[in-house]
């Protein structure tokens, strides 16, 4: 009777400690994230942020933004560019501790990638003026003092797929680390990039 009274206790404790976790985990939550992108030969930044909604305990879904503000493309002869990717990524967390969530994600969307390179031979300063010229395949060209700059912009289709852990450190705030991969696959070429980030967030 007494090891059936005390089981009970146990369950309506465990009960009472359940329903506040789960209200903190379902709802809204912001986050912003900074990670370092390895990929095409080079390192690069990768700032954004984040808007999501959590449907159950578990389940929910992400929109992010992401900026990779000096993205250095090519074989290293001086070739740079940006992106900025849109993206909605379907999150499952898996709980370890009221502190500890691991989750996974996974999901696509679309980025744009513009890429800038210098073309031609300089001449002594002051024997050139600025024009631009409106190259074939929407790529502007400006030429200055005998050198060119092409630019080129594409819109492509955005994969990517990852996962991390958070770390609960007061009431809704956390912060974490992830490790996701990212794929543009774009008209001119496909891009392969691995990424390694911190992020924070807040659920409502």
């Amino acid at each position: 009777m007494r090891d059936g009274l005390r089981a009970v206790v146990f369950v309506l404790f465990a009960l009472c400690l359940a329903a506040p976790a789960s209200a903190q985990e379902s709802g809204v939550r912001l986050s912003g994230n900074f990670a370092g992108v390895f990929g095409e030969g080079h390192t690069n930044i990768e700032t954004g942020g984040a808007v999501g909604y959590r449907f159950t305990p578990r389940v929910g879904i992400d929109f992010k933004t992401l900026v990779l503000p000096d993205l250095e493309l090519g074989d290293g002869s001086g070739d740079g560019g940006r992106a900025v990717a849109f993206l909605a990524s379907f999150v499952a967390e898996f709980p370890a501790t009221r502190w500890l969530i691991p989750y996974v994600e996974g999901g696509g969307g679309v980025a744009n990638v513009s890429q800038s390179s210098s073309i031609g031979t300089p001449l002594p300063r002051g024997t050139g003026r600025g024009i631009f010229d409106r190259g074939r395949q929407g790529m502007d060209v400006e030429r200055i003092s005998g050198t060119a700059e092409r630019r080129r912009a594409e819109t492509d289709l955005a994969l990517t797929v990852g996962g991390g852990v958070d770390f609960r450190i007061w009431r809704g705030l956390a912060v974490g680390v992830n490790l996701s991969y990212l794929s543009l696959m774009g008209n001119l070429q496909d891009r392969n990039l691995t990424q390694i980030g911190t992020r924070a967030s807040y659920r409502f």
